[in-house]
């Protein structure tokens, strides 16, 4: 199997640069590792140091980095990652808030009561409405806003109500009535009430792409009374509520919208356990507990979310004891097996390791007639040329799971069957199948294959371009800035692309729906499906059906058919792994959507 001693390489190759690049990150420890101590207040990104970056850069294979040093730009920036874990953002902008960096904290120490926490890039976007789904931003909105209802800790399987003290449906499943609490108050001390929803939704439905393909079923929301809303469907939903649980779905003040225009999504105002305090782009954000959260006040003092995009720098950060906590999104950028392996071993760090819903696969487009995926046997091909366990066991170390189809194995609507025809490594049918597409020796098949910034995806790329090697099929890695690889990508032009889903909502409908449903091809990036009256018309119905069971068969039966239509290559799903310091308590890890709300949670001074 020619992938795997490549994938061995790799992993020797990491193994060579971490100490180069631990030592790079030693020697800049002074200056906030890597990280200006004195706030950016101008408009150009902060650019990593030559020597963390030089060491950062090393790869096998043809791999083109895009765009790689783009200047922040002013007003509201390209949100992020619809979904997939990017490792890099759009340009910053600078904040608007007159607040004081007041979590400009030395590397030395971390203070007491407050926490801080290591992400990997910049994440733009702190607010419901220009949020596209990109990670960090979307953990900041849930512990900055509420939404009407929420998962119910700690297993994150049943929902509760949050802003919304009750809720009725009515018997068609196309109405849904919420008595709001009451006296609950904004950040900025205007009153939450019904009206405030009813300009949320209505706000969010007209400037969120991301939230089309969820509040474009929304025909109508009226506010009866101060505390009663009803939200009105263009047809039954049996996952509204789930699509309402989403970081996207929470509400914002009316009032600090209008004031703060285009700037609100760096100055945002919630009614959450934690305010915002102040936003330094490419350096970090800081988050004060909310004393007067009405579900009782924070345990906590202060949230820091410090962004240090090096991941050997985040680990001896962790170790020296400046940073609290990484965040998974950080472990998701860049493969975590050493860095687990290592951790493991260290009496003063704890390892959370939670297996999860997000899937990393290979995008076929779909809906391009002239591109040589079109033919389903070079689909097919590139699924057999796959080494699937060399890739999770090897590559991965053991901190991922294989993945047989549209679902992981975690989720309710998956099912033995899709296991049992999932595609497996075969070179020869690989070759046999690309014969008959016309494609040889005499004239292989060459292609462009984008993906986003960051080294797991650099690995995961390089991997799959020495498998596809194996079979003649030649593939030209690039790396964009994410702005040009969704715009690329929503508009139609590419063949093959390595993207991947993190399910904001705990229901097979968060990788079917916006995934393969064809009116929704190019509002996200997905896999672009044809109209397919059948397949659609599967989609829809367990959208609507209200028996869990019904769903259960209807969500099997999309699995097989998709399977026969093989519109990716999947891949595996990586765990969502969190590394913190003993002594932080109360820490419960969900994993649809990975994300963490820190209302629960204690530092020990």
């Amino acid at each position: 199997m020619g992938s795997l001693p490549i994938a061995q390489r790799n992993v020797t190759r990491r193994t060579a640069l971490v100490g180069a690049i631990v030592a790079a990150a030693a020697a800049l420890t002074a200056c906030s590792a890597g990280v200006p101590s004195t706030p950016t207040t101008g408009a150009a990104a902060t650019t990593a140091p030559p020597t963390i970056a030089a060491a950062t850069a090393a790869t096998s294979g043809q791999v083109t980095a895009v765009g790689t040093a783009k200047p922040a730009t002013t007003g509201s920036p390209a949100a992020g990652a619809t979904n997939a874990t990017t490792g890099a953002t759009t340009g910053s902008v600078v904040a608007g808030s007159a607040a004081t960096p007041a979590s400009a904290m030395p590397a030395a120490t971390a203070s007491k009561g407050t926490l801080v926490i290591a992400i990997d890039a910049d994440p733009a976007n702190l607010e419901p409405g220009t949020n596209l789904a990109t990670p960090t931003g979307s953990e900041i909105i849930v512990n900055v806003f509420d939404t009407l209802v929420a998962w119910k800790a700690p297993d994150f399987t049943q929902l509760e109500g949050r802003l919304a003290e009750s809720w009725t449906t009515s018997a068609d499943g196309a109405a849904y009535t919420f008595k709001l609490r009451p006296n609950i108050k904004f950040h900025d001390g205007t009153a939450f009430d019904a009206n405030a929803v009813k300009v949320t939704f209505e706000r969010t439905k007209k400037i969120n792409s991301f939230m089309q393909a969820y509040f474009g079923p929304i025909s109508g929301v009226t506010a009866t009374d101060p505390q009663t809303v009803v939200i009105t469907l263009s047809q039954p939903s049996s996952v509204f509520l789930s699509w309402l649980a989403m970081p996207q779905a929470a509400v914002v003040s009316p009032a600090a919208v209008d004031k703060f225009g285009a700037m609100f999504n760096v100055n945002p105002v919630g009614t959450g356990p934690f305010i915002f305090d102040s936003y330094t782009p490419n350096t970090q954000v800081a988050l004060k507990a909310n004393p007067g959260y009405w579900r009782g006040a924070p345990k906590l003092q202060g949230i820091v979310y410090r962004i240090i995009p090096n991941a050997a720098t985040r680990r001896l950060e962790l170790e020296q004891g400046s940073v609290d906590l990484i965040q998974q999104n950080s472990q998701l950028s860049a493969i975590p097996a050493e860095d687990v392996k290592a951790l493991k071993a260290n009496p003063a760090i704890d390892v959370l390791d939670v297996k999860s819903q997000i899937i990393r696969n290979l995008d076929f487009n779909n809906n391009k007639a002239d591109s040589p995926v079109a033919d389903i046997r070079v689909r097919q091909a590139l699924s057999y040329a796959v080494d699937y366990d060399a890739l999770v066991g090897s590559l991965w170390g053991g901190t991922a799971s294989r993945v047989y189809g549209p679902l992981t194995s975690s989720s309710w609507g998956f099912d033995q069957s899709v296991k049992d025809k999932a595609f497996s490594r075969d070179v020869n049918k690989a070759k046999m199948l690309l014969a008959a597409a016309g494609y040889g020796s005499s004239k292989p098949l060459k292609m462009t294959m984008p993906t986003y910034q960051g080294s797991s995806w650099r690995d995961v790329s390089t991997f799959l371009q020495a498998n596809f090697a194996d079979v003649g099929v030649q593939i030209d890695i690039q790396q964009p800035d994410f702005a040009v690889f969704r715009q690329q990508h929503t508009s139609g032009n590419f063949d093959i692309a390595l993207d991947g889903r993190q399910p904001w909502y705990n229901d097979p409908d968060a990788h079917i729906g916006i995934g393969y449903l064809s009116s929704l091809a190019g509002t996200a990036l997905n896999f672009r499906m044809p109209p397919d009256a059948k397949l659609d018309g599967m989609i829809q119905q367990a959208q609507t059906a209200q028996d869990q069971a019904a769903r259960k068969k209807l969500y099997v039966d999309i699995q097989l058919a998709l399977l026969d239509k093989v519109p990716g290559v999947y891949l595996f799903s990586p765990d969502l792994i969190i590394f913190k310091r003993k002594g932080i308590d109360g820490l419960l890890v969900n994993s649809a959507p990975p994300l963490t709300e820190y209302w629960s949670v204690s530092k020990a001074s």
